[in-house]
């Protein structure tokens, strides 16, 4: 608040970012479930053990394309609980493959949580610096929609950033001019708007994506996100954006309720992604939606389904690739080195 008053509004990108990671009351910093049914959103890693068995089949391809070479590990950036890498873990395990495993997490309680649960299985790190560069596979599941963004709002025939302000006791909006950064995305998305359109901008993740790839000696950085392409995200019928936040399973969009309390989250622009990752020497080897991934990387464990009925995996793969479930909600980006 001594902010906002002091400066008269802050963005809301910097507002977004202190609700989320503060490390003391943000919301991604808190020791609380997040997902599943118990939590305040589903992922694709609540389904079950399947999505980290089915991506470990993935990786084990790379490593595979790659000449099969010593030292071969996956570095993972927003870890949450470490569930996925549990269930990646157990199927290497399974499959009798020595894997690394390595946690990109910058918060320190969720660095503490996580080396209680795997030990000396997996390297906790607060920042890509500590790691050395080897083969591998980067996974980002679900961490780009969180990142902090800008809103927008279209109003007399030009941009305008939105603001967090002081309102009465509470906060509430304001305007001011576009600059920096901001001006120069939105002069990607054009200017053909409706009076009143809003929308939201994330700033360019290419810092992320070079810290991603610099881990990596061979391998590839694996983004699984729901989004749209640019032509399909700022439409003029998408009047608000895409913005939201989730408590419970319920969406809202006030994000001055329940701070500290609830996710905010907001779409990806995927053409942003690619084009930031050109900028450090990374190209797209792959772009498809989730059930399309997911059920190209699990052909042989498909094949070795036939005959037998797992009625819970199947149930787990239906989830996870059906068009009206999680299979088109979801994309998979695959980024690497040319």
């Amino acid at each position: 608040m001594e902010r906002i008053d002091a400066e008269g509004g802050i963005s809301f990108r910097e507002f977004m970012g202190t609700v989320l990671y503060h490390e003391e009351w943000g919301y991604y910093a808190r020791d609380l479930r997040r997902t599943g049914r118990e939590g305040d959103f589903f992922t694709s890693v609540s389904v079950g053990p399947l999505f980290g068995r089915l991506l470990g089949e993935h990786v084990r391809g790379v490593w595979g394309e790659l000449g099969k070479p010593a030292g071969f590990r996956v570095v993972e950036w927003g870890a949450e609980d470490g569930q996925l890498a549990a269930d990646i873990l157990a199927a290497a395990e399974e499959a009798g493959w020595e894997l690394g495993y390595a946690i990109v997490e910058p918060l320190a309680g969720k660095r503490e949580r996580l080396r209680e649960r795997f030990g000396e299985r997996v390297e906790v790190v607060a920042e890509a610096g500590e790691l050395e560069a080897r083969p591998g596979v980067v996974l980002a599941n679900e961490l780009l929609d969180a990142l902090p963004v800008w809103l927008v709002r279209f109003e007399d025939g030009e941009w305008k950033e939105k603001v967090v302000v002081r309102e009465g006791e509470g906060l509430g909006w304001g305007l001011r001019a576009v600059s920096g950064e901001l001006g120069e995305r939105l002069g990607r998305i054009g200017r053909n708007f409706p009076e009143g359109y809003e929308t939201e901008i994330r700033p360019s993740c290419a810092g992320l994506l070079s810290e991603m790839a610099g881990v990596l000696d061979g391998g590839e950085v694996v983004l699984v996100d729901y989004g749209f392409e640019r032509g399909d995200y700022y439409v003029p019928e998408r009047r608000e954006g895409t913005l939201e936040t989730y408590g419970k399973h319920r969406r809202g969009r006030s994000v001055f309720e329940g701070m500290g309390e609830l996710d905010i989250t907001a779409h990806v622009d995927w053409t942003a992604v690619e084009e930031d990752a050109a900028e450090v020497g990374l190209g797209v080897v792959g772009f498809e939606r989730q059930g399309s991934f997911l059920t190209r990387v699990g052909a042989d464990w498909l094949r070795a389904l036939e005959g037998k009925v797992d009625g819970k995996m199947v149930g787990q793969f239906q989830m996870l690739t059906h068009p009206g479930q999680l299979g088109t909600k979801f994309w998979v980006m695959r980024v690497a080195r040319f």
